[in-house]
């Protein structure tokens, strides 16, 4: 089975990690970008825990990315991958929601 696209989730409120339902996402990897800007700018990086101030953060890069693979997935058939041939076919989505 090909690699899933992993929207992401919230998980449950509590406890100190990160939720599995938002680790190795789509969201997950927006917030890992914006640390990484963050800590290009001298800024502080953000919390990585499961607080109420990281979970609000969260929902908006989880809703950001339910967008993405939302607006994706409904329009696969203006997508077209093109190999190194010049074969063109179209792509497979396989879509994992947490």
């Amino acid at each position: 089975m090909p690699t899933q696209i992993k929207p992401g989730g919230m998980g449950l409120p509590g406890g100190g990690g990160t939720p599995s339902a938002f680790a190795d996402s789509m969201a997950a990897a927006i917030e890992s970008e914006l640390n990484l800007l963050l800590q290009a700018e001298g800024l502080p990086k953000l919390a990585l825990d499961n607080s109420t101030e990281t979970r609000d953060r969260r929902r908006l890069f989880v809703a950001i990315a339910r967008g993405v693979v939302r607006h994706l997935n409904e329009r696969r058939e203006a997508i077209d991958v093109v190999d190194s041939d010049g074969v063109t076919s179209s792509p497979t989505f396989d879509i994992l929601w947490s």
